[in-house]
């Protein structure tokens, strides 16, 4: 197994565990830039980890399940599909299918867009 697949393992490992301000802090680059849908882009590790601190505080629990995930060594690529079922402060249980791409540079995250429909009552 190659560096880089065993980069991709562990963040797999640790989203499925949900440590997710772990993953931003180890996985994400400095400069990473995210783009969900077509919301505006968000670029800087820092700014991530802080609308990630956000989101968690909204939420009694979540759970991450990454459904497929499809490694390009040669491009330094994955993407991937991924369920997330959230318990929301506000609205109860909630569902998230989403669909991801994700560049790599230097063992870090430097881009990544997430493409979903809706969020769903469960």
């Amino acid at each position: 197994m190659s560096h880089f697949s065993e980069n991709v393992a562990k963040y797999k490992a640790l989203m499925e565990k949900g440590a997710f301000l772990q993953v931003i802090d180890n996985y994400y680059h400095e400069a990473i830039k995210q783009k969900e849908n077509t919301e505006p882009s968000v670029t800087g590790r820092a700014t991530l980890r802080a609308m990630e601190m956000k989101n968690l505080e909204g939420v009694h629990a979540v759970q991450l399940e990454i459904l497929s995930m499809v490694v390009d060594e040669a491009q330094q690529m994955t993407m991937g599909e991924m369920l997330i079922r959230f318990h929301s402060k506000k609205h109860g249980w909630k569902k998230l299918e989403e669909a991801f791409i994700q560049k790599w540079e230097d063992g870090k995250i430097i881009y990544q867009r997430f493409y979903y429909h809706s969020i769903e009552n469960l």
